[in-house]
C-alpha cells in the first residue's frame, strides 16, 4: 500500500510549556510519511526556540513565524504551505498517541473516502483523563449524514483536531478559516458537506488538554459573539446554497443545545466572579442576544431559553 503524505499543521502561540510534548508525539509517529508545519503566531515566550530545535534534528518539521493574527490565520498559513494529499491539525498544547496518524490512514480503504474521525481523550486539571463519550452509530457515513450526526453533539462533535481531511476539500472548494473564535463550528460542517464518505473510528488517539489558559476552558461572555457568528455563517451557507429547508430543523435543534450550554456556563461563571465583573457579563450577554436576532438565528424555543433565564 502506498503511503500518502500527511501534512500536520500546528498553530503555536506562547506554548512554551507544551510544544515540546506536542512535537515529541508528532515526530514519534509510527507512520513516517509526514510533513509537520508549525506556524508561530507571534509567540513572545520560548516556543520558537523549542520548535527550532526540532527543525534542526527532523527534516520533516517546517517552521514559519508570523505576526500575531490568531489561530485561524495560523491554520490558513499552514494550509498554504501544505503539500500532502491529506491534512490534519494538532493544537500546540495537545498531543497524540504514536499511532494516531497510522490509525486514520489505515481506514482509507476506498478512493471515495474524504475524511476520517477518531475519538479523543479529555485531559482535565488534577490529572484526570476521560475518553469523550463518542457514540458511533455507523462507521461509514456520507458527508450529509456526518453533518447531521455532528448536530447531535455526542455523535460526531465538530472539533477540527480529531479528523483527517483530504486537502483538496480546502483547495477545490476555497474553504479557509474565518478570523473568529470557535471557527470549527463553521468550517468542519462545511468540509463534511463536500465529503463523499466519512469514516468514524471509536479508538481514542488524540489528547485534548484542558488547562486554565486554554480557549475552550474559558467560557467568557465575549466569546459568545464569535460562536454565534460562526453558527450564523453556517446558516447563511445553507440559505445561499438553497439547502435551508432541508437543514432548518436539525440546525435549530443543534443551536438550541449549544446556546443552552453557553448560557448555563455563563450563569455558573457569574455566580463565582467578583461583583465588579458581573455588570460587564450581563451587558455582553444582552449583546449576544442582539447578535442572535440580527443574524436570524433565534426561534421560539431559543427566545424562551434566553428570556426566561
Amino acid at each position: 500500500m502506498d503511503q500518502p503524505l500527511i501534512s500536520i499543521i500546528i498553530p503555536c502561540y506562547n506554548a512554551e510549556r507544551w510544544i515540546a510534548r506536542c512535537l515529541d508525539s508528532v515526530t514519534g509517529q509510527t507512520y513516517p510519511a509526514l510533513e509537520i508545519i508549525v506556524v508561530s503566531d507571534g509567540s513572545t515566550d520560548g516556543s520558537d526556540r523549542i520548535v527550532r530545535q526540532f527543525v534542526s534534528r527532523d527534516p520533516r518539521v517546517r517552521y514559519v513565524r508570523q505576526e500575531n493574527q490568531g489561530v485561524s490565520a495560523a491554520r490558513n498559513r499552514g494550509l498554504s504551505m501544505a503539500t500532502g494529499e491529506w491534512v490534519c491539525f494538532v493544537d500546540a498544547d495537545d498531543y497524540v498517541n504514536r499511532d494516531h496518524v497510522h490509525t486514520m490512514v489505515s481506514a482509507l480503504a476506498s478512493k471515495e473516502i474524504d475524511a476520517v474521525a477518531v475519538n479523543f481523550f479529555m485531559e482535565l486539571p488534577r490529572g484526570w483523563r476521560l475518553p469523550y463519550p463518542f457514540i458511533v452509530l455507523r462507521k461509514r457515513l456520507s458527508g450529509e449524514q456526518a453533518v447531521r450526526q455532528s448536530f447531535r453533539l455526542l455523535f460526531f462533535p465538530t472539533f477540527l483536531w480529531n479528523k483527517l481531511f483530504r486537502r483538496s476539500l480546502f483547495t477545490d472548494h476555497q474553504i479557509s478559516f474565518p478570523s473568529i473564535l470557535y471557527e470549527d463550528a463553521f468550517v468542519v460542517p462545511l468540509l463534511l458537506l463536500h465529503c463523499r464518505e466519512v469514516i468514524v473510528l471509536k479508538k481514542a488517539c488524540y489528547h485534548y488538554v484542558r488547562h486554565p489558559g486554554s480557549l475552550t476552558h474559558r467560557v467568557a461572555s465575549g466569546h459568545v459573539h464569535d460562536y454565534l457568528e460562526s453558527a450564523g455563517m453556517l446558516r447563511r451557507h445553507f440559505v445561499a446554497s438553497g439547502q435551508w429547508a432541508k437543514w432548518e430543523k436539525p440546525y435549530g435543534r443543534w443551536l438550541n443545545r449549544i446556546m443552552a450550554q453557553i448560557f448555563f456556563s455563563l450563569f455558573l461563571t457569574k455566580r463565582t466572579m467578583p461583583w465588579k465583573d458581573r455588570d460587564r457579563l450581563i451587558r455582553n450577554t444582552r449583546a449576544a442576544v442582539k447578535v442572535i436576532k440580527r443574524t436570524g438565528l433565534a426561534d421560539a424555543a431559543l427566545d424562551e431559553l434566553i428570556f426566561s433565564a
